[in-house]
């Protein structure tokens, strides 16, 4: 029983960071139709403001939370001007165009990072107050896991109140829809398309911030974490937000247990999930057949 939860527990921690970075891609394609592939350096960019806001200290969970929350806010200020700069040229290009040049803009924050923080890696310790663990019956949860769990669950609830409760849901539903005529209607669409990137590049700096503890910072966090990124946002079906999370804690608890039970395989994880899907629900957990996909929480 051991050896079965303890995977379990480690894979949903995993899949809860995984999903904070998809999460904002799958909006952002959801709401613009923009393949961005730079969305892995801004993940990079709130892992490296959160270890420069705490200076590489340990600090007491309160503050490293406001910490990783102010980090989020300065990633996606660097988005809101990156999207008045870069993206808006790039809204009535086809696809593939803005896919590549989201790449390069990809290449540019790679090479940020060498040039401000070098290429050694980087570590922000972990706040004593998250070194700890819970104990459910044979279940041991560590302290951060616990947290990532309730950071998580408090994104998909705001993202279901955002976009299905609100006024200004329903105008990026409308905007994600036909754009166009959401324009005719008097919507403001460049102030919605404006919002909801900066949204989510905040989710990507947020998860950048909250991956800071676990791993070495290197500017190559840019394009590892991107790929699993488009590969849980396609498995999840575009611009899904619900299909995002259940991807994501998928290719959370594969890899987890891969790890354990078949670690040769456990490199392969990825494209291991990807290809059952290709192959038996190409449309992916909540897309429709033939379909491009829309905004859905």
């Amino acid at each position: 029983m051991h050896n079965v939860l303890l995977p379990f527990v480690g894979g949903l921690g995993q899949g809860v960071l995984l999903f904070l970075i998809a999460s904002g891609l799958t909006l952002i394609y959801g709401v613009m139709r923009v393949l961005n592939f730079s969305h892995g350096g801004f993940f990079m960019l709130g892992a490296y403001f959160t270890y420069t806001l705490a200076r590489g200290h340990v600090l007491p969970a309160p503050l490293l939370v406001a910490v990783v929350v102010a980090a989020g806010l300065l990633t996606a200020l660097v988005g809101a001007i990156t999207e008045r700069g870069v993206f808006r040229r790039l809204y009535s290009l086809p696809e593939i165009s803005s896919l590549l040049a989201t790449f390069a803009l990809l290449l540019v924050f790679e090479g940020l990072g060498r040039l401000v923080w070098g290429i050694a890696p980087l570590s922000q310790p972990q706040s004593p107050a998250f070194l700890g663990e819970m104990h459910l019956g044979p279940v041991t949860l560590p302290s951060y896991d616990v947290f990532l769990y309730v950071v998580g669950a408090g994104v998909v609830v705001g993202l279901e109140w955002l976009v299905e409760k609100t006024e200004f849901g329903r105008m990026v539903r409308a905007t994600a829809a036909d754009r166009q005529m959401a324009a005719l209607l008097g919507i403001d669409v460049e102030r919605i398309f404006l919002a909801m990137f900066s949204l989510g590049i905040f989710l990507a700096g947020l998860g950048g911030g909250l991956v800071s503890p676990l791993i070495g910072l290197t500017p190559e966090l840019a394009v590892s974490f991107i790929i699993q990124a488009f590969a849980i946002v396609i498995v999840g079906g575009l611009g899904s937000v619900r299909g995002t999370l259940l991807a994501a804690i998928f290719f959370g608890l594969l890899n987890a247990y891969l790890v354990a039970l078949r670690p040769e395989l456990a490199d392969f994880s990825l494209y291991i999930g990807m290809g059952l899907f290709l192959i038996f629900r190409p449309q992916g957990i909540m897309g429709r057949a033939g379909s491009p996909g829309e905004l859905a929480a």
